[in-house]
């Protein structure tokens, strides 16, 4: 484990231990609420999963026992790949609470090799390729775990999204910092504020993001035989809100993305 992987586990477990929101398992689904979630999540592709129901699908960089949780239910048969041992607990703690079987594996996504090749059906990967410089190496992993006419769906940063809501200025909101691949995101406070699951005020200093351009994605999607189904900026905010808050701020650049493609390796090579 390098230093970036070890100083972002750091932060993870110390996000996770405070009870962020990404660390609170879903335990009160049904097998309809699981299903509403994935049709929601994939509202804007013109590709549904279907039945899951004994595919093999990787949560990658994905524990805090939610995305493992909506599968689990779903009947198929689940591994979680993440950096933080706190998180995985969730996925464990999560499974044993639906009793369904899991496979957790602690690790960087920067390297699947733990992974024989073509072992999944579906990848989910939500918000997290960001906590790494190179996008297209994790990409290119993944290529190769992924069997072909599987589909991944994968969360990043807006790249252009680098402002907090406190940068409202009377002409809008800066861009601050350069438009270079892999650079690391700087941000007015490190620190990531929030409430815990008992309501108390939280205070934890962050990982490190990096930014990924829209070159370094997408092409690196076709690059390794990717074809793009669609893609989605969220959320989409109101610009009637008040300028310098949450919302307004959204209204303006959505600061996340997310794509979903299918892995046709074929067609790269025709």
């Amino acid at each position: 484990m390098d230093k970036l992987a070890t100083y972002n586990k750091s932060r993870w477990e110390a996000l996770a231990q405070a009870g962020v929101a990404y660390s609170r398992p879903y335990r009160h689904l049904t097998l309809q609420t699981a299903q509403e979630y994935l049709a929601d999540r994939l509202a804007f592709s013109p590709y549904k999963l279907g039945e899951v129901a004994g595919e093999d699908v990787l949560c990658l960089a994905s524990g805090g026992g939610q995305q493992t949780a909506v599968f689990g239910i779903l009947d198929a048969n689940v591994t979680v790949f993440d950096l933080s041992e706190t998180q995985l607990a969730r996925d464990r703690e999560t499974a044993v609470h639906y009793r369904y079987d899991l496979t957790s594996r602690q690790g960087d996504m920067r390297n699947l090799s733990r992974f024989a090749a073509d072992s999944f059906d579906v990848v989910w990967h939500p918000y997290s390729i960001n906590f790494v410089p190179d996008a297209p190496q994790v990409i290119r992993e993944v290529s190769r775990v992924i069997r072909p006419g599987g589909f991944y769906y994968l969360q990043f940063s807006n790249p252009f999204w680098s402002m907090d809501e406190d940068d409202w200025l009377p002409q809008g909101y800066p861009l601050k910092q350069p438009y270079v691949n892999g650079t690391q995101l700087r941000f007015s406070d490190p620190h990531w504020e929030f409430e815990d699951d008992k309501g108390q005020n939280q205070r934890i200093e962050g990982p490190r993001e990096f930014l990924h351009t829209w070159n370094a994605i997408v092409n690196a999607l076709t690059q390794s035989g990717f074809i793009i189904l669609g893609l989605r900026e969220w959320p989409a905010g109101d610009n009637q809100a008040q300028p310098g808050s949450w919302e307004h701020m959204n209204s303006i650049l959505p600061p996340f993305v997310t794509i979903g493609s299918i892995y046709r390796p074929e067609v790269l090579a025709a």
